[in-house]
């Protein structure tokens, strides 16, 4: 139940048809105005402003309704998500005076700060009737976060869990070429007794962490996949695969597994090759 300025207020648009107006009061013809998620639901293919929609009339109560009662269609507006932020749902408004409610809200656009405007609000509706509840008044933007807390928790929840993941695949990558150069010490020994330098030899070891870190993130974007699927669905706006926050996770993880192998790749560049081939 709307009253006339609701959707000019909110900002949404009208596709065919019109708005309530002042004349669509308790003496007039019953009407209605439905979503385009309704008309492509329920009336494709058909002019919804010819047909009626048969609803059962509220009696100020939620348990309670009345007989079922025709309105007529005379508008149809674009989709507003007021239930959620994930999917369209068919919705029907009539207006305010033909099915009046014990409780109601309102909406004040201004273009102030809205939450400066919540003290006026309320004054002037205490001015009219000092016993009127004024309850929970919030912005959109409050709505709008709200909404999007749990998804935003998610969010959080899988950031953390991400960034542990990272914490320990560098600590992974860090030991393994540690341990590798450690096996290898006497052929990184050779190699620079033969020639190679420093700069060679931390070349080859960080080449080589490039190579299986490159191995492993072609493994991972399959799993990124089935991951973001999983994602799609348990946070909004979310698409199953979004290629640059691939790319840069891609890249953030290639610098990681680069900086891992560089700390062993160093240790391997400083070593003095006649001790280590002693040692072996």
């Amino acid at each position: 139940m709307v009253t006339p300025d609701y959707f000019r207020t909110f900002g949404i648009r009208i596709v065919k048809g019109r708005a309530f107006t002042d004349q669509d009061n308790a003496s007039s013809v019953r009407v209605a105005m439905v979503n385009q998620d309704f008309v492509d639901r329920f009336l494709k293919g058909s002019d919804p402003l010819q047909k009626r929609v048969i609803v059962a009339e509220l009696l100020s109560h939620p348990t309670r309704v009345g007989a079922p009662v025709g309105w007529q269609i005379v508008g149809v507006f674009h989709n507003v998500r007021s239930r959620g932020l994930r999917e369209d749902n068919p919705e029907v408004y009539v207006p305010f005076w033909q099915s009046p409610w014990p409780s109601a809200g309102i909406g004040v656009r201004t273009e102030k700060d809205p939450a400066a405007m919540v003290k006026s609000v309320a004054a002037a509706v205490h001015a009219m009737d000092p016993e009127i509840a004024f309850a929970n008044p919030r912005t959109m933007d409050q709505v709008r976060n709200d909404v999007l807390a749990s998804d935003r928790f998610t969010m959080i929840l899988f950031a953390s869990f991400a960034a542990i993941a990272l914490l320990l695949s560098a600590l992974g990558i860090y030991g393994v070429m540690a341990f590798s150069i450690a096996q290898r010490s006497h052929e990184i020994a050779l190699r620079m007794a033969l020639g190679a330098t420093r700069g060679r030899v931390l070349a080859l070891v960080l080449r080589e962490g490039a190579v299986l870190a490159s191995v492993g993130l072609g493994l991972g974007l399959i799993g990124a996949y089935f991951v973001g699927r999983t994602m799609q669905s348990a946070l909004f706006g979310v698409g199953a695969m979004d290629f640059s926050a691939i790319a840069m996770v891609g890249l953030v993880l290639l610098v990681t597994a680069l900086a891992a192998c560089y700390l062993p790749g160093r240790r391997a560049a400083a070593l003095e090759p006649m001790q280590a081939l002693r040692r072996e």
